[in-house]
């Protein structure tokens, strides 16, 4: 049986560099989106936005927690300003660029009675995501749901609603750049916390794109590595062993043994080199996993 309590939301708005009516408009709409469904307060986080976007006007009569950063210091970093200023028992994020649909907010809403974290899955009937977003996306997804053995729609998805205690439980791990979403749905699919990924659609960014095809692409892979290592080592590094393993045995006992009678250096070396990463992987995942019984003991406070 659900509630009849509406519940009580901090709604998070990052905002770098955005344009000022485009963030009203999206504050109006999460009011009108919100009336009835929850008691909601609205924080507006002006991440070091330049001073041309006139961000800081908005702070005046529009009824909401109006917070700033004198410098840019990223995603992660403004989101967690805004938490750590709110203090109601469910956080909502939405990205201030207009992609998110505001209306699926009370969707999500609805969907938190029984869960933890509800994630809106950019797997709607519109997604207008540029090409280099769309590819790097979906391998993220295909590696981290291969990480945490679950299958994974939008794991770095920007409009999802979740509860501060499960915030408070991953605090320390949240980096303060783009990864913070994709570490906090790996963490509460680790701890076995309850998640559920909801289909929305995904519209044309308004204004300009601050995609650096390079630089995005290298920090996509970086996400990989630090999930991998934070949560399942072994998953990343026993492929890398097992393929080192297999070449150094191809060349030392198929190639090099029938050829010249003897097993080569490099076959040694490769050998010795996939035990050790296997070792350092196994080591790796023991360390986490003890990690994860402090976490889950700590959600459990």
């Amino acid at each position: 049986m659900r509630s009849t309590r509406r519940p009580e939301v901090d709604v998070i708005l990052p905002v770098f560099n955005e344009d000022r009516e485009l963030v009203k408009n999206i504050v109006t709409k999460i009011r009108e989106v919100m009336e009835g469904v929850a008691e909601t307060r609205i924080l507006v986080v002006n991440d070091g936005s330049k001073e041309e976007y006139n961000i800081d006007s908005l702070a005046e009569g529009n009824g909401i927690i109006y917070l700033k950063h004198p410098a840019n210091r990223g995603y992660g970093a403004a989101l967690k300003t805004g938490i750590a200023f709110g203090n109601a028992p469910w956080i909502a994020i939405l990205d201030a660029d207009g992609t998110y649909p505001v209306e699926s907010l009370a969707v999500l809403i609805r969907e938190m009675e029984d869960a933890d974290m509800v994630v809106g899955a950019r797997t709607g009937g519109l997604f207008q995501g540029c090409v280099i977003r769309r590819v790097t996306k979906k391998l993220l997804n295909v590696v981290a749901s291969y990480l945490a053995r679950v299958r994974i729609a939008d794991l770095n998805s920007g409009m999802r609603i979740f509860t501060r205690r499960l915030c408070h439980t991953f605090w320390g791990l949240l980096p303060p750049r783009f990864s913070f979403t994709s570490t906090l749905t790996m963490g509460a699919l680790v701890v076995g916390a309850r998640v559920k990924e909801i289909p929305i659609e995904y519209h044309k960014r308004i204004g300009e794109s601050s995609i650096r095809p390079l630089h995005d692409t290298m920090g996509f892979i970086g996400i990989i590595v630090r999930m991998g290592l934070l949560f399942h080592p072994l998953r990343l590094f026993g492929p890398v062993a097992g393929l080192l393993f297999a070449v150094g045995f191809f060349k030392g006992f198929v190639r090099d043994y029938f050829v010249v009678g003897h097993v080569g250096n490099l076959a040694v070396m490769l050998i010795l080199t996939a035990v050790q990463i296997f070792f350092m992987g196994l080591v790796a995942e023991l360390i986490v996993s003890n990690r994860k019984l402090s976490l889950e003991r700590k959600g459990d406070e």
